[in-house]
């Protein structure tokens, strides 16, 4: 019988890419016929994201021969569990929290202090970072997907922009700014704040949402550019370098990082194409939604099963 694969997950109320990708492993593995779950501490449901994924309290202790699967940036789970006899993993999906997890300037320098022996990571951004930055660490790239039945252009747009200020709140408020003086015909559009709120009315919004604002920072890959890209919207914003990985001229208008003037004037470009239609918004929403199909569950899907079969075999990290 195969052991129990665990992933542990900050509590599951708080919104964040990062906790929901963990439960669509578990859902993943255990649709394939593995024992899986993930663990909080209170063991408590999102509100946010549907999820058929098990729910164990980490208020109890899990028995040593689970499989535990740690987030990259929660010190207090791996120094917890440092001295049990677990075999440990650490599911990488941001590269700029990796010092978190390790206890800060000053904590441990190697998650192998933590007793971890492998690392998942979520993107080529976050892989090549981690071969850099642990390159004693076996390291496997197990790609998240976008829930594409979720996230797709339904229904007929709206002229509205739709973002995420959370990263960037005051840049947020300067290119609102200076989008509505340098753009007065279109200073009266809407501005759709998706933050805090259900995944489905998130997808609902973007949906009928013409354009997007990318407000992303510091990211392993951009989920949010791609669920908007899926939805049908003119993208311009910020990358956050994870998603250099997918983006380009074609799909979408894409500033350099913290340039906020230029971002303006992108968004300006990108809310005038969706005005106007013909062929170029017709090329650009098609070049985009191109781009965001590889990002699919099925994919995911199928790398989550596929590196599990390997390491229970010994061999999911004979290459990165």
């Amino acid at each position: 019988m195969s052991p129990r694969i665990v992933y542990l997950t900050y509590p599951a109320t708080e919104v964040a890419g990062g906790i929901k990708i963990a439960f669509r492993h578990v859902e993943s593995l255990r649709a394939a016929g593995f024992d899986a779950a993930t663990a909080s501490h209170g063991a408590k449901k999102p509100g946010w994201f549907e999820t058929s994924a098990p729910i164990l309290d980490l208020d109890t202790q899990l028995p040593d021969d689970d499989i535990l699967v740690f987030p990259e940036n929660n010190y207090g789970f791996l120094r917890q569990y440092s001295s049990r006899l677990n075999r440990k993993l650490v599911f990488c999906q941001n590269q700029y929290y990796v010092l978190s997890g390790l206890g800060g300037p000053g904590g441990q320098r190697d998650y192998a202090d933590f007793g971890v022996t492998g690392i998942m990571s979520s993107s080529r951004s976050v892989a090549e970072f981690c071969r850099l930055r642990f390159p004693k660490m076996p390291s496997a790239l197990v790609p998240v997907g976008i829930n594409q039945s979720l996230f797709t252009a339904i229904g007929k747009k709206k002229l509205q922009i739709a973002f995420v200020p959370r990263k960037r709140q005051m840049e947020a408020g300067f290119i609102w700014d200076l989008f509505r003086a340098k753009n007065p015909e279109y200073a009266d559009v809407p501005w759709r704040v998706l933050h805090g709120m259900p995944e489905r009315q998130v997808a609902v919004i973007l949906s009928e949402s013409a354009v997007s604002l990318a407000l992303c920072r510091y990211e392993s890959l951009g989920m949010t550019i791609l669920e908007s890209m899926l939805s049908g919207c003119v993208t311009a914003g910020f990358t956050g370098f994870g998603a250099r990985e997918f983006t380009t001229a074609q799909n979408g208008f894409w500033a350099e990082e913290d340039d906020c003037i230029q971002c303006a004037d992108l968004l300006g470009r990108a809310v005038r194409l969706a005005a106007t239609g013909g062929p170029d918004y017709t090329k650009m929403l098609g070049a985009a939604r191109e781009s965001a199909a590889y990002y699919s569950n099925q994919m995911m899907n199928t790398g989550v099963v596929a590196f599990w079969k390997n390491y229970l075999a010994g061999t999911a990290f004979t290459e990165s």
